[in-house]
C-alpha cells in the first residue's frame, strides 16, 4: 500500500481529492455559520451556547493566526528571566505550575 501512495500519479489524485474536500467541507462550515441566526442561538442551553462560542472563537483564532492557548509557565520562565537581568530584583522561588505565582518585590 506504502509503495502505490508514493506513485506520483496517484499522489497527485489522493492531493486533489484532499484539495476538492477541503473546499467541500470549507463551503458546507460557512453554510452552516450564515445559517444560525438569533432564534437558534435563542433556543440552546447556556453549554451548548459555551460550547458553541468556544469553538467559534478558537477557530477564529486559529485563522487570524493568534494562538490559541498561551503556556503561563513559559511566560513565567520568561518573565524570571526578564527580571534576572534587572539589578535589585529577587527572583521567584520556583513552586509547581499548577499553584498560583506569588509576586516578589525588593
Amino acid at each position: 500500500m506504502r509503495n502505490t501512495l508514493k506513485e506520483p500519479e496517484i499522489m497527485a489524485k489522493v492531493k486533489d481529492e484532499k484539495a476538492e474536500l477541503s473546499q467541500l467541507c470549507r463551503e458546507k462550515a460557512r453554510d452552516i455559520f450564515v445559517s444560525i441566526g438569533s432564534a437558534d442561538i435563542d433556543k440552546a442551553n447556556l453549554l451548548q451556547k459555551a460550547t458553541a462560542g468556544a469553538i467559534m472563537l478558537d477557530k477564529s483564532l486559529l485563522l487570524s493566526g493568534d494562538p490559541t492557548s498561551i503556556n503561563v509557565s513559559v511566560l513565567m520562565d520568561v518573565v524570571d528571566a526578564i527580571r534576572s537581568r534587572q539589578p535589585g530584583r529577587i527572583e521567584r522561588p520556583f513552586q509547581s505550575p499548577a499553584l498560583p505565582q506569588p509576586e516578589f518585590e525588593p
